[in-house]
């Protein structure tokens, strides 16, 4: 028997209003959640009781546009919510040992600015940030860059082996 303890490492996934399709149906449900400062502070506190190692929040750098119908759209749209790295940032100050993980996509950003918004998270909370390295997925952020489509896939692996 090894002479290490293993021990399981807990994070939550925090999307807004939850991470089940119906979660906004819940009576109990905050349908303001994705911009209620509160609510995340409640939420990453209690994990933090709870004694998870990590929370975390994904991101994208554009808005699913392209839902079946009016319906779908009602069951899975989450659109209103924090920028991540904001929002962590704020929530930092008050936990004191939950590593704080946001999406950032190397497609649509440079490597000095992440650089610098993660350095300024893990100095504002002493040592727990992480990252959630993404090369992102659709026409739809693409398009909020100017850009008609996103870009070959290989082109996208090799920018993001270059952060």
């Amino acid at each position: 028997m090894s002479p290490h303890r293993r021990m399981m490492k807990l994070g939550a996934f925090l999307p807004a209003p939850g991470h089940h399709i119906a979660a906004w149906r819940h009576p109990e449900a905050r349908p303001d959640g994705g911009l209620n400062f509160d609510y995340y502070r409640s939420l990453v506190q209690t994990a933090e009781r709870g004694m998870f190692d990590m929370v975390f929040l994904s991101d994208g750098a554009g808005v699913r546009t392209k839902y079946k119908d009016a319906d779908e759209l009602s069951r899975q749209g989450r659109m209103v919510h924090f920028e991540p790295l904001t929002l962590l940032s704020a929530l930092a100050v008050h936990t004191r040992h939950i590593g704080l993980t946001a999406t950032a996509s190397t497609t649509y950003n440079e490597p000095f600015t992440l650089a610098r918004q993660f350095a300024s998270l893990d100095h504002l909370s002493a040592g727990r940030s992480g990252w959630n390295v993404v090369t992102s997925a659709t026409d739809a952020e693409a398009r909020n860059y100017n850009l008609d489509k996103q870009p070959e896939h290989a082109a996208r692996y090799h920018r993001a082996r270059e952060f």
